[in-house]
C-alpha cells in the first residue's frame, strides 16, 4: 500500500472519531495527516512526511486551543453558583463517601465533602460545591 493511502487512511479514521469527541482537535490532527498524505502523493521523502504533519498538527492543535481559550465564556459558569446550597436525595450509595443522587429530575453523582460524616441512613443532602460534573454534598 502506498505511504499516502496510510496517512489518509488515518487522517479518516480520527475523522471518524471526532465525530464522538465533537472538540475538533481530533480534525485538526487528522487535517495535518491529511496534508502529510498529500506530501506523499507529491513524492516527498518520508522524513520530509513526517515533518510536515508533525508541524501541521501541533500548529492546528495549538491554534484551536488558543481560538477556544479566548472564547470562553466563564460567566456560564456562574449559573453553577445557583445550585449551591439546594437539596438533593440519595438514589443509593456506591460506598460510604460517594452515592448516586437525584437533582433536578436527574441521576447525579455526589461526594461528600471532606468536613461530612458518613451517614447512610440519611437521604436529604445540601450541595456544598460542584468540581465537574460531581455534587459535592454536606
Amino acid at each position: 500500500m502506498e505511504a499516502y493511502w496510510i496517512w489518509w487512511l488515518a487522517a479518516l479514521v480520527l475523522v471518524i472519531a471526532e465525530i464522538s469527541s465533537g472538540t475538533f482537535y481530533l480534525i485538526a490532527v487528522a487535517s495535518g495527516l491529511a496534508v502529510a498524505g498529500l506530501a506523499a502523493y507529491l513524492g516527498m521523502a518520508w522524513s520530509g512526511q513526517a515533518a510536515v504533519a508533525a508541524l501541521l498538527c501541533l500548529a492546528s492543535v495549538a491554534w484551536i486551543y488558543r481560538w477556544r481559550k479566548l472564547h470562553s465564556k466563564p460567566h456560564e459558569q456562574a449559573n453553577l453558583a445557583y445550585d449551591i446550597g439546594q437539596d438533593v436525595h440519595v438514589v443509593h450509595w456506591s460506598d460510604e463517601r460517594h452515592a448516586r443522587v437525584s437533582y433536578r429530575g436527574a441521576e447525579w453523582d455526589a461526594e461528600l465533602a471532606k468536613n461530612a460524616l458518613p451517614d447512610a441512613a440519611r437521604q436529604k443532602w445540601r450541595i456544598k460545591e460542584i468540581d465537574g460534573s460531581q455534587l459535592i454534598v454536606e
